[in-house]
């Protein structure tokens, strides 16, 4: 078994790089699920894990809120962990006892990717903020967008209660940030929502900020042409 660190920079390619938010707001990045196809093919054997704090929880505490210990192992061969903190979309750290289950598998998503990139290169250029191969720029022309489709009419959706409080704290976020100013921390926080079911919820609880809702459905994400 080849248990050497992959060397992964220069794998990544603009063709997997996704953009959101425009102007100064804007962002590069690469879905988790892309870093992980690229991992399975150019570094098989390697799988990410979580290292468990001493009290065998997920959650490593800190003064103030938690992290989470993300590394990668080959058979028995491991790479020194990379914490990564669970933060909210203002990028501060969420109190322990306000960490909901799907703040940890976020924050385990990202931390994947920090870690890959840490680690192995995967993708450091973007973080770098250096040009990828077939001609990507950090900011390129503004392809023109197609027209965004209508959102209304948005489909009833019944949530459990606590589903309903979770995405009414992340609606209070993502409204704060864009009261503060902070679009791109905004059209961030929006378009991380997975869940289809919360992603509705959401644009349904934001009806009364017309103009936040025009700013995230000016902003979706497209992918970015080779």
């Amino acid at each position: 078994m080849n248990t050497n660190i992959p060397n992964l920079a220069g794998v990544a390619t603009s063709n997997l790089v996704e953009q959101i938010g425009t102007g100064k707001f804007s962002a590069s990045y690469i879905n988790w699920s892309r870093t992980m196809a690229l991992l399975r093919e150019h570094a098989p054997g390697w799988q990410p894990e979580m290292v468990t704090a001493p009290d065998g929880y997920v959650l490593h505490q800190a003064p103030v809120g938690a992290y989470l210990l993300i590394r990668f192992r080959n058979g028995d061969v491991t790479t020194p962990p990379v914490p990564q903190a669970v933060m909210d979309v203002r990028n501060a750290a969420i109190p322990v006892d306000r960490i909901t289950a799907r703040d940890i598998t976020d924050t385990h998503r990202r931390g994947v990717c920090m870690a890959a990139a840490f680690t192995f290169g995967l993708a450091y250029e973007l973080w770098a903020k250096l040009p990828l191969e077939s001609g990507y720029a950090e900011s390129p022309p503004p392809a023109p967008k197609p027209p965004s489709p209508k959102v209304s009419p948005v489909p009833d959706i019944e949530l459990p209660p606590e589903e309903q409080a979770h995405v009414a704290a992340i609606v209070d976020g993502i409204v704060a940030a864009w009261t503060e100013g902070k679009e791109f921390e905004a059209i961030s926080a929006y378009y991380e929502i997975a869940d289809n079911d919360h992603k509705i919820a959401a644009w349904k609880l934001m009806a009364p900020q017309s103009k936040l809702r025009a700013l995230l459905k000016a902003n979706q994400p497209t992918a970015q042409a080779a």
